[in-house]
């Protein structure tokens, strides 16, 4: 069975000028931990929750917020973003992909088609559910 019959179509995604702020809006509303990043409709990077944690000062919306910690929110999803990402073909099988989870040490792989389009992800979640 090819992953393209357990994997996510609907996508969440930002360009590179997305700020933090907007990202941050965007995991709170959706029940999803990554990003995905496109730029003239192709995946160029791939953006983590816990990313976007590591950059944000811990003091926004307290008492003791400053202008620094506010500036924390103007980064850029091209600051954050990895780049290399791994990637999976909508063809390949459920046990490539976990394959291909664990010998990059990645828990998403977005899905693309032969024609370079970000067609879906597959989560390690995807993965697990299936073999339930």
């Amino acid at each position: 069975m090819s992953i393209s019959s357990i994997m996510t179509p609907k996508l969440v995604t930002v360009t590179p000028e997305t700020t933090v702020d907007v990202m941050q809006q965007l995991l709170d509303t959706h029940p999803i931990h990554h990003l995905l990043v496109v730029e003239g409709g192709k995946l160029v990077g791939v953006i983590s929750d816990r990313d976007i944690l590591k950059v944000t000062s811990p003091y926004l919306r307290t008492q003791l917020e400053t202008n620094k910690d506010l500036l924390t929110l103007t980064r850029t999803a091209s600051q954050l973003m990895a780049r290399k990402v791994v990637t999976i073909s909508p063809k390949a099988s459920i046990l490539d992909a976990a394959r291909t989870l664990i010998e990059n040490k990645v828990s998403l792989l977005p899905v693309i088609d032969s024609d370079d389009e970000l067609v879906g992800v597959l989560s390690w979640k995807d993965v697990m559910r299936y073999i339930i």
